[in-house]
């Protein structure tokens, strides 16, 4: 593990060249990913399922990658978090941060000392990968740590303290020339944080496959929700049934993406939780790596066709660390190939 690291503090040196518009992936895709000892502090204390064991694996296999640039997290301001949160909900996490004790939510998300610092990052560094690919200095970007999309503006929910996801899609929205954004999850939850908090908004197109809500947290994503007011028929929802696996997901995910390509987004933000692989201890699907490696394959398709290569991924979920390596892994090949249009 600590020549893993070494290589990528070796990596980072990159991002100065990022900052001038120059990649050293020549004739591929430039692809940042947010990686560093802060990814590791949004870590609830064991033995709570989201911990920084998790991405252990994954930090090993991110170490000898070829062809991406790893990027020193980025923690968010209080500007950045009241894009979706209200006050009141930030001062509720940052005093909970400080006594240490107590939950954040009913009883998944509990508070620890240090938590509100900690929940900065994956914010931050969400919208740092936002920063550099709608500048054109990078084409793709992935936040492992990121991706935590059931938290509503006023409360935290399913070990989601901040929602860099509903944050990235409103500063994306005042951006100019972004009218539309896609969000798509294939995290095994649906990922009720952003769908409510955008379900009127017509500028927002979701698509998410998750476990049905009947057998697996939240509850929801009926595939009757599809969007309210003006923004009815603006998203996709499609429950699997328990034990589905990559067959199921694939003609899922075919139907997701000729729904989303008929929007013509502007920019395309994947949450991409490896909890649906076979084996997650939460959940209950069946997939493999080829489910993440498919859904990515056909995604960066989609964006170099429509609109510039623009895609923001986020990890979300995830419990068990080789199920982790292998789906982000699958995530990164993908997205870094040159050969998009295959």
């Amino acid at each position: 593990m600590k020549r893993a690291w070494a290589q990528s503090l070796v990596r980072r040196r990159k991002i100065s060249r990022i900052e001038e518009g120059v990649s050293d992936a020549a004739g591929g895709c430039r692809l940042g990913v947010s990686f560093g000892k802060e990814s590791e502090l949004y870590s609830f204390p064991y033995p709570h399922p989201m911990n920084k064991s998790r991405i252990e694996l994954f930090a090993g296999w991110l170490g000898s990658a070829e062809g991406v640039d790893v990027i020193r997290p980025v923690s968010a301001t209080m500007e950045d978090l009241l894009l979706f949160h209200t006050p009141e909900y930030v001062s509720l996490v940052r005093e909970s941060s400080r006594l240490g004790e107590g939950f954040l939510d009913y009883a998944d998300t509990p508070s620890f000392r240090g938590v509100y610092e900690a929940a900065l990052y994956p914010v931050g560094s969400t919208l740092e990968g936002l920063r550099l690919v709608l500048e054109g200095r990078l084409d793709h970007f992935l936040n492992p740590v990121g991706g935590l999309h059931h938290a509503r503006e006023g409360k935290a929910g399913g070990f989601c303290v901040f929602n860099d996801a509903a944050i990235a899609i409103r500063r994306a929205l005042s951006h100019p020339g972004i009218g539309r954004v896609a969000y798509v999850d294939i995290d095994a939850h649906h990922g009720d944080g952003v769908f409510y908090g955008f379900e009127s908004d017509p500028r927002v197109i979701i698509g998410d496959i998750h476990e049905d809500g009947r057998s697996l947290y939240p509850g929801t994503g009926r595939a009757t929700e599809t969007g309210t007011g003006d923004a009815a028929g603006t998203k996709m929802n499609i429950p699997l049934p328990p034990g589905a696996g990559d067959a199921e997901f694939i003609e899922a995910f075919d139907r997701l993406e000729s729904f989303v390509r008929g929007f013509r987004p502007a920019l395309i933000l994947l949450q991409c939780g490896a909890d649906g692989l076979g084996g997650d201890p939460l959940t209950h699907l069946e997939y493999s790596s080829a489910a993440h490696a498919y859904a990515t394959r056909r995604l960066h398709r989609l964006a170099h066709e429509a609109c510039g290569g623009r895609i923001v991924a986020m990890g979300g979920g995830g419990y068990d660390p080789a199920n982790v390596r292998d789906a982000w892994s699958a995530v990164v090949k993908e997205i870094s190939d040159s050969d998009w249009s295959r």
